[in-house]
Formats: C-alpha cells, structure tokens, sequence
C-alpha cells in the first residue's frame, strides 16, 4: 500500500520529529511504502493549513492508499466536527486513514463503510446542532439588545478590535486573515485605531 504521513509541526520541533518518527515505523511495521509525508508548521487554531489541503486534494486524486497521523488533534483544533468532515473526505475518497495514537479510529478492514458512515452521520448532526446554536444565540442577543454582525471595514469598532488583538500578540498575517484584509491594510487600520484611542484619551483628559 501507498501510505503518507501528515503532522503538524508545533513549537516543540523535537517532540514533532519523534512523533514523524514513529509514525514511519509504524509505516514500516505494516510493509508500507511512503510515498509522502506533509508536515505543516507553526500553524494555530483557525489558520490555514497548506500541506494538510495537499493532502486532501492528493486523496481525491487517488495517489496513496492511507493517510497515517498521530492523533486527531494533529488534524485540526477547531473543533470535532470539522476533523470528522476531515476524515470523512478521505474515506470517501477512497483512501483509508490510521490514527497512532488512536487506534480504534481507523477506517481499515472490513467496517470501513461503517466508519465512514457514522463520521458523516455525526458531522451532519454536529452541524444541525451548531446551526441551532447560533440560531438561538443571536435571538438572545437581539433580545437583549445587541447589535448583531462584525464592525465594517475601517469603522472605529474594527480597528479598536484590530488594535487590542494586535497588543495581545495576534500577528499581520493572523488579522489579515481574520478579517480578509491585506496585510496593509490591517497596519492601516491598527494605526487608525491607535490615533483614535489617543484622541479619546485626550478628550477626557480635557473633560478632567
């Protein structure tokens, strides 16, 4: 069988190289040839994931048999329903998957149809619940209140958000993809957003 390997490489570069090594021995263990192995590095929570994207459009192409990682958070961090959806796109590739760590997930054998279909069945039902959630978190706030929907571009709300998640340690590239700005336009707006907390300030200095 063709196999690759996906990591995601985090801070602790040691440990993530100790986990890529085992997971090539467990490769090993099982007569498996590696034709690939995607690593992603210094990705967080929602950030895009480039290798992990090669590595879906690879299991859509059929160009390996089993896509091997060391355990499900290695996939995604955002939450159950999207490592299900993750899964649930290779296995209806065709390609089975193996989790190290986790060795009851796996859609090898004779129940690989099963799996399969009970990851698609609870991904729809994570969703329909999600969906509720959200439905019945805004009527609460629009109850109480509220102003529902993100601040519009360069409006003194954004930028007062830009400018706290920018002190708090949010980088360029994490803000511009978070509110799909370029780059500069997000310092922009970080800037405007520092002369605006700077004229609020001297205002109520002089109302003191």
């Amino acid at each position: 069988m063709k196999a690759v390997i996906y990591a995601r490489v985090s801070t602790d570069r040691q440990e993530s190289m100790n986990q890529i090594a085992e997971l090539r021995e467990y490769a090993a263990r099982q007569g498996w040839d590696i034709v690939r192995e995607y690593v992603d590095e210094d990705v967080r929570g929602k950030d895009r994931k480039p290798q992990l994207e090669a590595l879906l459009e690879g299991a859509h192409q059929r160009r390996f048999d089993v896509a091997i990682f060391w355990a499900l958070d290695r996939l995604t961090r955002t939450g159950v329903k999207d490592a299900i959806d993750i899964l649930h796109r290779l296995g209806s590739s065709g390609v089975d998957f193996v989790s190290f760590r986790e060795s009851y997930l796996t859609s090898l054998g004779p129940f690989r149809d099963m799996v399969v279909g009970i990851l698609a069945t609870i991904a729809n039902v994570e969703t329909v619940r999600m969906s509720e959630r959200i439905k019945a978190g805004l009527a609460r706030a629009r109850a109480d209140g509220h102003k529902i929907g993100r601040p519009s571009v360069g409006s003194p709300g954004m930028c007062a958000e830009i400018v706290q998640k920018r002190d708090r340690g949010a980088s360029w590239g994490q803000l511009a993809h978070e509110y799909r700005l370029p780059r500069s336009t997000a310092r922009r707006l970080y800037h405007k957003g520092l002369a605006i907390s700077d004229e609020t300030h001297g205002r109520d200095e002089i109302a003191k």
